[in-house]
């Protein structure tokens, strides 16, 4: 449809991002069509930007249908602000391409308006976005096979509700001391008595089964296979196994499923080839949080990256290794970590790009970060390989990149939101905010301050601000050209 030049240029004058300043994310964004990429995106460094352009830039310049791309975040919240970004983006570039092409008509330089009409048609709510339990609930529902109704999807809490009522309270398998000892084994749970610790609680035993459950299933494990090797004095663990089994059981004949077993369920049908007319239509991959994937996840992605691939498009994933949150609930970061080894082995090659300059935070914060993970040498290996410190942008030659940093500190939640709304407030409308402080303080006698609890007041004039002062306060004015590096306590 257009150039990348074109669609940059776009890019920078309309939405005002210029994504040819930073190289890594330039080199995200202009990745060929066909090639994969594992995306390292530190804090702060417009991950979200990228994704969008980068989907944006398939349309636009790849001739990618809207409809041909997939793309799974972890939270719906997110894929709402994802697809939000992409319409709010992209009816901007489709309205300046319009303009331009419609001055081209009027010139003469083009006499057919077919390419108008072709951007006209563009429907970015075609493109295929939302977790991967909400893209395998709605395939399944689209693709659903002659003669069977819909699953029904139940949340957490019904899954606990089933787990005690259909399961536990049945024959008072609750009251089993070996179960009880059992989950309180494997939850670490201790015993202030010489007698084994036990859990009773139904609610806790129902919750503690469910995650034994999904641990079963995202890590692909055969229960069955466990089943029949466990020891004649394992009574605790085969219960709890067994109860597992009948859960599972109970929902699937009342066509119920929970999320784990949608996952496996979408997995199966996708390996059964009943899928194939979303496979086929299949181009592009785009995985945001992939760090917090888990290997049933992996395997699904990489069915879907196989026909990708095979459609002449790619896979792309986007995390962060040291924002790994979910191991709980079955993540594996090694997934992450490796992910270039273990596509390799289905064949594709995927390149690796690190998005490193922070945009968020300020130098300080950013060097603690930095000193902070790499405290822990064990960690280190845990880590994707020769992964480049995170870095401070550099906005001007003089080097005035700092952002000050204001401590505000009031005796409650409640007081404290309403003072930072009513600065922000008059920031934003006035640009600049007179307040009362007890102490303003650079980061030279932040320092001094922190080692021997004394400070003083400094005349702050010839920094951009605008300092008087009083017996036990002074007043302060945030000028545009305020010193980078102060931190003023805000403690009236």
């Amino acid at each position: 449809m257009i150039d990348y030049k074109e669609f940059e240029e776009i890019v920078v004058n309309v939405l005002e991002r210029d994504i040819s300043s930073n190289e890594d994310q330039n080199l995200a964004i202009s990745s060929p069509k066909d090639q994969s990429l594992f995306i390292v995106a530190g804090p702060g460094s417009g991950k979200t930007t990228v994704m969008v352009l980068k989907i944006l830039k398939f349309i636009f310049v790849d001739d990618v249908s809207p409809n041909e791309i997939l793309a799974t975040t972890f939270t719906r919240k997110a894929a709402s602000e994802l697809l939000s970004r992409i319409l709010s983006w992209g009816d901007k570039i489709k309205s300046k391409l319009i303009a331009n092409y419609m001055d081209k008509m009027f010139s003469g330089e083009i006499t057919d308006d077919a390419i108008i009409k072709e951007i006209n048609r563009i429907d970015f709510n075609q493109i295929n976005i939302g977790t991967i339990d909400s893209i395998a609930d709605e395939l399944l529902r689209i693709h659903r096979q002659a003669g069977t109704s819909q699953p029904i999807l139940i949340e957490d809490f019904v899954a606990n509700s089933v787990m005690i009522n259909e399961c536990l309270l049945k024959d008072d398998r609750y009251k089993h001391d070996s179960l009880q000892e059992y989950l309180a084994e494997i939850t670490g749970k201790q015993s202030n008595t010489e007698q084994k610790p036990k859990v009773k609680n139904l609610t806790m035993m129902a919750s503690i089964l469910i995650e034994i459950k999904e641990h079963i299933y995202y890590n692909m494990v055969d229960i069955n296979k466990i089943l029949n090797n466990i020891q004649p004095t394992e009574l605790g663990k085969q219960l709890a196994l067994k109860l597992i089994l009948e859960y599972a059981e109970i929902l699937k004949s009342q066509n119920i499923y929970d999320f784990a077993m949608l996952e496996t369920e979408f997995l199966r049908r996708l390996n059964s080839d009943s899928l194939n007319v979303f496979l086929n239509d299949i181009k592009i991959i785009l995985v945001d949080e992939y760090q917090d994937t888990n290997l049933l996840q992996e395997s699904i992605y990489f069915k879907i990256a196989e026909s990708a691939i095979e459609n002449g498009g790619n896979i792309t994933v986007v995390g962060d290794d040291d924002q790994s949150l979910y191991r709980f609930r079955g993540a594996s970061v090694d997934l992450f970590t490796n992910f270039i080894e273990r596509i390799a082995k289905i064949g594709i090659e995927a390149k690796e790009v690190n998005l490193k300059t922070n945009y968020r935070s300020t130098e300080n914060i950013i060097d603690l970060c930095n000193d902070f993970v790499e405290l822990d040498d064990e960690y280190q290996s845990a880590r994707v390989k020769e992964k480049p410190k995170i870095e401070v942008p550099s906005f001007n030659e003089d080097d005035s990149n700092q952002v000050p940093i204001l401590g505000m500190v009031r005796h409650n939640e409640q007081l404290l939101a309403t003072d930072v709304a009513k600065f922000i407030d008059e920031l934003t409308r006035n640009g600049r905010v007179k307040r009362k402080i007890k102490r303003v303080l650079t980061k030279d006698e932040n320092k001094k301050f922190n080692s021997d609890n004394k400070t003083t007041l400094i005349n702050y004039r010839d920094k951009g601000f605008d300092l008087a002062e009083g017996e036990d306060e002074i007043v302060i004015e945030l000028g545009d050209d305020g010193s980078a590096e102060d931190i003023a306590f805000l403690t009236f």
